[in-house]
């Protein structure tokens, strides 16, 4: 019963006190705080440790959210499906040429467009300038770009054609039929950028010796080798054009070697471009066509040629005699 004063009696207090301890007992700190099946409200009233109010680890309380729906039954939701009223058109579909972006990348028709070049020709190559982007090309346009003339189906790149000052194969050099006259008293033999593959005279200086060569744009060396049996001079003279009206003779920018005797080994590469002919030296111009003793010859020449007779000032035995002129082809 209370006492005076609003107290209670020691025994009483004491029922009270085991009471309450037993009450407290039943739960521990962790049952309070991080248990989620306890009956106390706590931050994380559920059945794991996050911070949401569900049986998850997801934030927030999703576990009673309705997920987006799928409409047209291709698997995927309306939230990853750009089209989710077409079943042909979803993340994992394959990019067809229709205009639409069947796979939702954003854009339609991906990977399988590509430029289309006119063919005019048709060569099967088409123009550089005139390109079409699209999956469905029209029947005039083909795949390959590169057709340097699109009004000639010979010319094309890996165009085997050679046509006379034209870049047939389209690799930026024009083909040129190179012409040459040539002739030497006694002999000669000649080249072309390279002394491995000499092309042989004919012992016929009175006429001299045509030859018809396809070479392409840019820099070549032509080479001559003479020789007199009668150990007297050793000249030559040549005549080299193009159609486009280019054209170089035997003159005295011509260089000879000055060591016609020396080992061959000494010379090495004296017929190809990029040849060190610093040590050669400027061969002596002896004069024209009709100059003596030669007279009109040699006779197959063009008329009027301004070619000339040159040698190498050195009357050794045989008269052997190396020169060089290196020449550009536009």
């Amino acid at each position: 019963m209370p006492l005076r004063g609003g107290g209670y009696s020691g025994g009483v207090r004491w029922v009270l006190l085991v009471l309450l301890s037993a009450t407290i007992g039943c739960y521990s700190f962790a049952d309070v705080i991080g248990d989620d099946d306890d009956s106390f409200p706590g931050t994380d009233d559920d059945d794991d440790d996050a911070s949401d109010d569900d049986d998850d680890d997801v934030a927030p309380d999703d576990d009673d959210a309705t997920p987006p729906p799928d409409n047209d039954g291709d698997g995927f939701a309306q939230d990853v499906d750009c089209d989710d009223a077409n079943p042909a058109v979803h993340p994992d579909a394959t990019e067809i040429c229709n205009g639409v972006d069947d796979d939702c990348s954003g854009e339609a028709d991906d990977g399988i467009s590509q430029n289309w070049y006119l063919d005019a020709d048709d060569d099967e190559w088409g123009d550089p300038d005139d390109a079409w982007f699209g999956c469905d090309p029209p029947a005039d346009r083909v795949g390959n770009s590169g057709d340097c003339d699109d009004s000639d189906p010979a010319i094309h790149p890996g165009s085997t054609q050679q046509l006379d000052g034209v870049d047939s194969d389209c690799d930026g050099a024009k083909d040129w039929l190179f012409q040459a006259w040539i002739s030497g008293d006694d002999d000669f033999e000649w080249c072309l950028d390279d002394e491995d593959a000499m092309v042989p005279g004919d012992f016929g200086w009175t006429t001299g010796q045509h030859y018809e060569v396809w070479l392409t744009s840019g820099q070549h060396v032509i080479g001559i080798r003479g020789w007199d049996l009668g150990q007297v001079i050793t000249a030559v003279i040549g005549h080299f054009e193009l159609s486009d009206g280019s054209l170089w003779i035997t003159d005295g920018a011509w260089k000879f070697d000055p060591n016609p005797e020396a080992d061959e080994d000494t010379r090495g590469g004296w017929c190809a471009v990029g040849f060190d002919d610093t040590t050669w030296q400027n061969a002596n111009v002896i004069g024209p066509i009709g100059t003596s003793p030669w007279g009109n010859a040699p006779s197959s020449f063009p008329a009027g040629s301004p070619a000339n007779w040159i040698w190498d000032y050195f009357p050794v035995d045989l008269n052997t005699q190396y020169l060089r002129l290196q020449i550009e082809l536009p």
